[in-house]
């Protein structure tokens, strides 16, 4: 088991109710797996689009998180 720091930013900060938060996460636990356990406490992400960064790089859901991670959930840009 590795304890690993969550960053929420922008909308999904408010659905979440914070802005950091600490999740306990089994060894070899991959971006996918994380993102079908925050639907599962958070199920209002299951209808919003994100991406999930780790280590400041946008991650695939096939990447797997290390215990050292700095995972970051990033809710679409709107830019001009």
């Amino acid at each position: 088991m590795m304890e690993v720091r969550i960053q929420y930013y922008g909308m999904l900060a408010e659905i979440s109710g914070q802005a950091l938060e600490l999740w306990t996460l089994g060894e070899n636990t991959t971006v996918g797996a994380l993102r079908d356990k925050l639907v599962e406490k958070y199920p209002e992400f299951g209808t919003k689009k994100f991406k999930v960064a780790l280590n400041l790089q946008i991650s695939d859901d096939h990447v797997t998180i290390t215990p050292d991670s700095q995972i970051a959930l990033l809710p679409p840009f709107a830019g001009g």
